[in-house]
């Protein structure tokens, strides 16, 4: 069969070279559609269940929400893992699937089965499903800054226009808010004159909800003309709720403004966002599933030059974080590896062979057989990255072999072919018939030699978990460069050999560079087969050296990569304001800004994002720190050196000092649930006892060799100031229990109770009492 192909093909000579014509125009198109990262997505399969609940504590959001959730979700089809989290306001419940499940098919699955799951909680619960996106979605940050414009402005802008803008760019799933304060017109009661007038809190909450609406009352006729009946209800403004009427005595209204004060202000927040010590508002852009992160984030900046324009004076989007450059300096370097073994096999085969046609010939293989896999990576849904590049940058060696190898006996046939007729130039009938039979005489041989290669690589197929998404890529690019061989040195090279190949050919014997190495290798294998126990015995003391110096090698799963960007991730701990941790925040970028100048820029987020891909509590500070070029370092300052560094100088009491990577930090806390690669889970049944052998462990693992800044996360060490209600007593004096839980939440923290509309834009209303 291979011999059959071979005739075949150099017989239909341009049909060959219009089919690998085609093939190289497929192979670019493929290229330019093939999905760019810097590392494979090695996170688990995860989809987001969020629950939003306002204003309730972490433990009646577990115990009413997210327990209910969490059980009724675990029957969902192909499950492996469900993880929960509850705090304060909302719950998050983490779906990992098992490997190989579809990643749409799994969101389809956990819609249904919330039909069932939802059954049973409080009324005012709203459960939403998270973005489609993976651990590696987060892709790119921003600020929002402006001189002259306060926080509640720049985040009016962001959440108002430029989320809505960038939310449309194609690839992105969601655009998340974070810093800043949410605007809010704040109601601020005061109890005195509710006193006073008689009036009960519950009434100046339901007054409020019913003054905020519009009506519609169907149409009227009128000269011919229908006129849609319309009733303006909604607040627009302070005075508006101002003159609400609370209640009627003596036929006088009473209004909001008589007993209360209206202002805006800013909505309670559980996150903030700083850079180098000043407090700023911005965003996140996350990419959609199956995306291509290069050409989104393109799209993403394109979309920001054109919003740019309709921005108020002086407010501008500045990134502080872009995968961009991750991702081309990983393909940058594969590339100039590629390039540099293209020029390396070119000048090694020219030097050997002596004929420049020849070597060109051979080196055809190399990004052809490229293309082809490029081809067959946008067909498998191969990304393009690290480790995929890797693969082709293993295959190059395989891949020119095959063509050394034909070209090679074509070329030797073909001078022989000269000799014995003692001509210099073979008829076109001649010449095809050496073509025909060299090629067939190694065809076979170097087709199955191609096959073993690749047959050693299934292992790498039958991988799973972690080590299967890591190391696949590089075996599926690795196989399709080589198929892609195997089909360019059976079919395209003997028909380029055939126009090539001409003129003064040289029998190889004759090569001077060849002659110096037989001298050298002809007296080395004589003495060798002399002495064979001698080298035998050398071998075996190689393998044995080898093992013993493999066994006091560093071992680690995933190779270490340079992200360029650091995630300073400190931790306090559990009972931390949002006040103090923002001073240790504060404190921590100034520091690290001012005292190193191998630092850009930095900016640092506590708490969350307003996505349900963020459930950080505020006592969580993840910080990013992009550094400069090398070039700018100090004199002998080294990666490590300078993260040990920072590490020492932001060091404060109650504070852990985790540094880690964007992209590394998010896989580790998909897989494991921690924010670090290493950690210790404790179960039991008890929750006090859990963290007091967790603080056990955190002092034991202090002092192993290696390790930093272990720190046990104290989750029951939460305070509450619970108000215990007598039920007894309530009923003596008439209160209803629902009256004291308003009393109560107005009176500490303030209660939503509608939104107003101003044009597009949607504000809270908030009530509570004056202090």
């Amino acid at each position: 069969m291979v011999n059959k192909l071979i005739e075949v093909c150099l017989k239909n000579r341009f049909l060959v070279i219009a089919t690998f014509a085609l093939l190289i125009v497929w192979g670019f198109s493929s290229m330019k559609e093939t999905p760019i990262d810097a590392i494979p997505d090695i996170g688990e399969l995860q989809v987001l269940v969020y629950a939003d609940w306002p204003g309730r504590s972490p433990q009646d959001v577990e115990d009413q929400v997210i327990y209910p959730l969490t059980t009724g979700l675990m029957g969902t089809p192909r499950v492996k893992v469900v993880r929960s989290t509850s705090a304060f306001g909302f719950g998050l419940v983490n779906m990992i699937f098992k490997e190989g499940t579809d990643f749409y098919w799994a969101r389809t699955r956990v819609l249904e089965r919330l039909d069932f799951a939802k059954k049973g909680l409080p009324n005012d619960v709203a459960v939403t499903l998270g973005p489609d996106a993976t651990a590696l979605g987060q892709i790119f940050w921003y600020t929002v800054e402006g001189e002259n414009y306060d926080l509640v402005e720049l985040r009016s802008i962001q959440d108002w226009y430029i989320r809505y803008q960038l939310n449309a760019v194609e690839g992105v799933s969601e655009v998340a808010s974070v810093g800043g304060y949410v605007k809010q017109y704040q109601i601020d009661i005061d109890p005195n004159k509710l006193l006073t007038h008689n009036i009960k809190i519950h009434e100046v909450i339901t007054a409020v909800q019913k003054s905020n609406i519009d009506v519609g009352a169907k149409v009227f006729e009128e000269g011919g003309v229908e006129f849609i009946v319309r009733g303006l209800g909604f607040i627009k403004n302070i005075a508006d709720i101002e003159n609400i009427v609370v209640a009627v005595k003596d036929g006088v209204p009473l209004y909001v403004k008589n007993i209360a004060q209206v202002t805006i202000g800013p909505e309670f927040r559980r996150g903030a966002l700083d850079k180098a010590g000043k407090e700023v508002t911005g965003g996140v852009i996350i990419m959609r599933f199956g995306e291509n992160p290069l050409k989104v984030i393109k799209n993403v900046k394109k979309k920001i030059e054109e919003l740019s324009v309709g921005l108020p004076p002086g407010v501008k989007i500045v990134p502080f974080y872009d995968r961009t450059g991750l991702i081309l300096r990983a393909i940058n370097t594969l590339r100039t590896a590629l390039i540099q073994e293209i020029i390396i096999t070119v000048f090694v085969i020219a030097v050997f062979l002596l004929h420049f046609l020849g070597s060109v010939v051979i080196s055809i293989v190399l990004p052809i057989g490229i293309l082809i896999a490029f081809i067959l990576m946008h067909q498998f849904g191969v990304d393009a990255n690290i480790m995929s590049l890797g693969g082709l940058a293993i295959a190059i060696g395989v891949m020119v072999d095959s063509g050394c190898v034909l070209v090679e006996n074509i070329y030797r046939r073909l001078s022989s072919r000269h000799q014995e007729l003692n001509v210099s130039k073979l008829t076109n009938n001649e010449r095809l018939n050496v073509c025909i039979n060299a090629a067939q005489e190694v065809g076979k041989p170097v087709l199955f030699a191609l096959l073993t290669t690749i047959v050693g690589f299934i292992p790498v197929f039958v991988l799973t978990g972690q080590a299967g998404k890591l190391f696949k890529p590089l075996a599926f690019t690795k196989t399709f460069a080589m198929a892609g061989a195997a089909l360019i040195a059976l079919v395209l090279l003997p028909t380029l050999c055939y126009y090539l190949l001409r003129g003064k050919l040289r029998p190889v014997d004759e090569n001077k560079v060849a002659q110096g190495l037989y001298r050298v290798y002809n007296p080395m294998i004589a003495w060798s087969l002399i002495h064979k126990r001698i080298v035998v015995l050398i071998a075996a003391v190689v393998i044995v050296v080898g093992l013993i110096c493999g066994s006091f090698m560093k071992q680690e799963f995933m190779p270490p990569l340079n992200e360029g960007d650091l995630l300073f991730m400190p931790v306090l701990l559990p009972g931390a304001s949002l006040t103090q941790v923002m001073e240790v925040m504060k404190k921590q970028d100034i520091i690290i800004k001012n005292e190193f100048p191998e630092v850009e820029w930095v900016v640092g987020k506590l708490g969350r994002a307003e996505t349900s891909t963020d459930p950080a509590p505020v006592g969580m500070i993840e910080t990013i720190i992009h550094l400069k070029d090398r070039k700018f370092w100090r004199k002998g300052m080294t990666r490590q050196k300078l993260i040990q560094e920072i590490q020492e100088k932001t060091r404060m009491p109650g504070v852990s000092p985790i540094m880690t990577q964007p992209i590394r930090n998010r896989i580790d806390m998909l897989a494991t649930g921690i924010q670090t690669p290493v950690g210790i889970k404790v179960f039991g049944s008890d929750l006090n006892k859990i963290v007091e052998i967790g603080s056990q462990i955190e002092k034991i693992v202090a002092g192993v060799e290696g390790a930093v800044s272990p720190y046990a996360e104290r989750v029951s060490s939460r305070p509450y100031f619970e108000i215990d209600i007598n039920r007894e007593q309530a009923a003596r004096y008439g209160v209803k229990i629902g009256d004291i839980q308003h009393i109560i939440m107005t009176a500490i923290g303030g209660m939503n109770l509608t939104t107003t509309v101003e044009g597009r834009e949607r504000y809270p209303v908030r009530v509570r009492y004056l202090r």
